[in-house]
């Protein structure tokens, strides 16, 4: 799927989605999330079950 493709599944702006494909939006909210999800065809428990998402792989400012 093109980055264009999911902008348009999923709702979120062209500028947003760049901040987070470029790795400049360090915080990404539930509801972006959400958004990516459905983008994808995707429940966000399916979108979120992965590896990098565990805790330990994460970097959580503290």
């Amino acid at each position: 799927m093109t980055q264009y493709r999911l902008e348009q599944n999923s709702g979120i702006q062209h500028g947003h989605m760049q901040w987070i494909m470029s790795g400049k939006s360090k915080t990404v909210t539930l509801s972006t999330v959400m958004m990516l999800a459905n983008g994808f065809g995707m429940t966000v428990l399916e979108f979120l079950d992965d590896d990098m998402f565990l805790y330990e792989n994460l970097e959580v400012e503290q």
